[in-house]
């Protein structure tokens, strides 16, 4: 499933590289301290955020998953369904550039 740069730069997300798959592009968005949430994912292109916060979990990335009325991109109303909201604290952050810069090396 294709990511859409044009709505991502849209919205003010990072723009997909070529190397980007799903779960890597969520993985970037939330590392930059953005928060995602299931009806932006859906508007660019990522129609299961769930399912991949499941796999970023297993993989063991340290993230939150909150639930919450978010504005729905499409419409610009905000719909009465919560949906899942995902980021990561400064802490998490931190920690998750840690152990990457100790893999690099």
């Amino acid at each position: 499933m294709m990511i859409h740069a044009d709505k991502c730069i849209e919205l003010g997300l990072p723009v997909p590289e070529s190397y980007h798959n799903q779960l890597s592009y969520v993985l970037c968005v939330i590392t930059q301290g953005i928060k995602l949430n299931t009806r932006l994912a859906r508007y660019i292109g990522i129609h299961n955020l769930h399912s991949l916060a499941s796999t970023l979990k297993y993989k063991g990335y340290k993230f939150k998953v909150e639930h919450g009325r978010v504005p729905c991109p499409f419409t610009g109303k905000i719909p009465s369904h919560p949906v899942d909201i995902l980021s990561m604290s400064y802490e998490q952050i931190k920690a998750y550039k840690n152990e990457r810069s100790r893999q690099e090396n």
